[in-house]
């Protein structure tokens, strides 16, 4: 039995037509830096569907922007004594209610880091700063 469905690289109108066949999440490129699908996330928002960001800090492909990168990321990583990595994820996690967050992880510390940005509680002056920052 299929519980729900899950859409990878739709556009907007893809998903208004795919909406009443039980959508339960949808996968886009979504980032600090790449806020192309913010009218998706919305979308997906008000119809409680998980939104799954990929490339959640950016893409590895050569020539791409990385979250962790970004000075404004760096900086306050180094205010809240973190990772530009837990601070993109923090930043994702505290932008909207409906993201589910899979980052990929290489090995067993690397994932408490990601788990640890769960945790992260960034205040309104940092949220601020890091919605000013967008490709």
């Amino acid at each position: 039995m299929i519980d729900g469905i899950g859409l990878s690289n739709v556009d907007l109108g893809q998903l208004r037509h795919a909406m009443p066949a039980d959508i339960a999440c949808v996968q886009n490129v979504y980032n600090l830096l790449d806020r192309t699908h913010e009218p998706m996330l919305t979308e997906c928002r008000e119809h409680d569907v998980a939104f799954v960001p990929f490339f959640p800090l950016g893409s590895g492909f050569p020539g791409a922007r990385r979250v962790t990168e970004d000075p404004v990321v760096g900086a306050t990583a180094d205010r809240t004594g973190t990772s530009p990595a837990q601070v993109g994820l923090a930043w994702l996690l505290a932008h909207a209610r409906n993201i589910l967050l899979i980052p990929g992880t290489a090995d067993v510390a690397h994932l408490e880091l990601n788990i640890a940005a769960g945790d992260l509680v960034l205040d309104d002056a940092a949220i601020s700063r890091l919605d000013t920052v967008c490709s």
